[in-house]
């Protein structure tokens, strides 16, 4: 049988994809419409956590949107909950999708008899130091919300959701997945925006994501890895002000 032939059948997934937004005015449509463009997914979910800007009216043109608190883990499973479909995949709303994704999705949950995984990583950029972020995407080690994971409905169900307690969702989330399997890893890399690393300095914000890891690693607790987050960006906001200054 081809993988023409397999997903034609009617044992095809249905594929939700679940969007967390908060102001990302700026970067939803073409996420947006690179999904019901090129990839078709049974349905696409925004979940917003409360947007000042023009989020949620762009978002309506495309995707169903729930309004819920904010907070990335608990608008990703307000989403989920108003999902109808057999697969979650949660995407950022800079990130989009590789060609025949859903297909390589369906390929690694059916052929490969899985029931999650996540897409390495691409920043889209030639800048050394991102490329060799990109590679280290490969390894379960390094997975990250950004990476597009995906999960069918009933283990998703089963963990209880993304924690709304962990100070990093989706490192616990993923910590949790490897638990019951070893996640599918489709080499086919999303496409995430580089900006946090270019507005930030690359160097600096990939210091300060792994102090904040570690921290997390080494069992700070939620509260001084949050304390910690928001002061190290605050210093980075007030070096940017000056710069422009």
């Amino acid at each position: 049988m081809t993988m023409c032939d397999y997903i034609s059948t009617n044992d095809a997934l249905r594929i939700s994809v679940i969007i967390p937004t908060l102001d990302e005015g700026e970067n939803i449509e073409s996420t947006l419409i690179n999904l019901t463009h090129q990839h078709h997914p049974h349905e696409i979910i925004v979940a917003d956590g409360g947007s000042s800007d023009k989020t949620v009216e762009i978002a309506s043109r495309y995707a169903k949107v729930a309004i819920c608190g904010r907070g990335r883990a608990l608008q990703m499973n307000e989403g989920a909950k108003s999902a109808t479909g057999d697969v979650f995949l949660f995407l950022h709303a800079d990130t989009q999708l590789p060609n025949n994704a859903l297909v390589k999705i369906e390929e690694g949950v059916q052929l490969g008899k899985k029931q999650s995984g996540r897409f390495r990583l691409s920043f889209g950029h030639r800048h050394p130091l991102l490329k060799f972020y990109e590679y280290q995407t490969r390894f379960h080690c390094f997975s990250y919300g950004d990476q597009g994971f995906f999960v069918k409905r009933e283990l998703f169900q089963n963990m209880g959701g993304f924690s709304v307690d962990a100070a990093f969702e989706d490192i616990d989330f993923y910590r949790r997945l490897l638990k019951h399997e070893k996640p599918v890893i489709i080499k086919d890399p999303v496409i995430t925006s580089p900006r946090r690393f270019l507005q930030n300095g690359i160097v600096k914000q990939k210091l300060i994501n792994i102090c904040l890891a570690m921290m997390y690693y080494l069992g700070f607790h939620r509260s001084t890895i949050k304390h910690f987050q928001n002061a190290w960006y605050k210093d980075i906001r007030d070096h940017a002000e000056l710069k422009s200054s």
